[in-house]
């Protein structure tokens, strides 16, 4: 292992919610390519990004909003000259209560955000006043100050659920993109089998040395452990969800063995398949 080792290594919660503020240049990369195990929402206050979120490459410009579930591997990264401003809040389903969770869901596992989502121009204020507040209230970190927040994030997420409109992609003429973006939905639909590099490489039209090269710099991390995190969300979903044995998993996921499987597992968890199992029963 690399890279993955530190992709799940990730403190920003606090109190299972946080909200941070950051200006960025261009040029500038995310240090650590990662996944974390809560929501995120990523707002684009000024500016333009790119986010590379599990299979897809979306690009953020001012005012644009993105939801990155629990799991989800991601990287963003400011090319555009100038200065870029972004807030992202944090959180988890520990700090929603039940009737906040069934208004903004569909179905038990489904969120009725969109993914990649705008507000209406003249909303914009109103909404930035919201954020500028909980940013206050977050940054006293005393009781009064947690106790806005109990208050103003379950308004920000219904403001927020009940003005979204989804951002329709443009289409792009850059075929860089557009081929690394097929090989890795490629690799997102065909992880369980023993696909390689030369097959990824194919699907995107580059040569094996090309693509593993420009997919590193889009995704942050190989081929190959990209391929090994697909693997490893989905064999954590089926350890939570179903009483399959290791080796099943192994299999329906595409590691070669359940050693191997589990030697992986233990390098970026920390604990075995079986005994995150039993801590997920607890």
């Amino acid at each position: 292992m690399s890279d993955l080792q530190e992709l799940s290594k990730d403190k920003r919660l606090r109190n299972h919610f946080n909200i941070d503020k950051k200006r960025r240049t261009n040029h500038h990369v995310q240090s650590s390519p990662h996944f974390h195990s809560y929501y995120e929402i990523y707002y684009m206050q000024e500016g333009s990004c790119r986010c590379f979120l599990e299979n897809t490459v979306y690009n953020l410009e001012r005012g644009h909003f993105l939801v990155i579930h629990p799991g989800e591997y991601h990287i963003v990264t400011y090319e555009q000259k100038g200065l870029h401003d972004r807030y992202t809040l944090y959180f988890d389903d520990q700090r929603l209560d039940e009737s906040m969770k069934s208004y903004l869901r569909q179905k038990r596992e489904d969120w009725v955000l969109p993914r990649h989502f705008m507000i209406r121009e003249e909303l914009e204020p109103e909404f930035l006043s919201l954020l500028a507040r909980m940013l206050e209230f977050y940054r006293m970190n005393n009781d009064y100050g947690e106790m806005m927040l109990r208050y103003l994030f379950p308004v920000f997420l219904l403001y927020l659920r009940h003005n979204a409109s989804p951002v329709t992609a443009a289409a792009k003429e850059d075929s860089l993109e557009t081929g690394l973006q097929n090989a890795a939905r490629f690799i997102g639909a065909n992880y369980m089998r023993p696909i390689t590099l030369k097959d990824a490489a194919c699907e995107a039209g580059f040569t094996p040395t090309y693509f593993s090269k420009k997919f590193k710099e889009l995704a942050g991390i190989s081929f190959k452990d990209y391929l090994t995190h697909l693997r490893l969300k989905e064999s954590v979903r089926l350890l939570r969800s179903t009483r399959m044995s290791i080796q099943e998993i192994a299999e329906a996921c595409g590691f070669s063995g359940s050693n191997y499987f589990g030697d992986v597992f233990h390098s970026v968890y920390g604990v075995s398949p079986r005994e995150y199992r039993k801590k997920e029963e607890v």
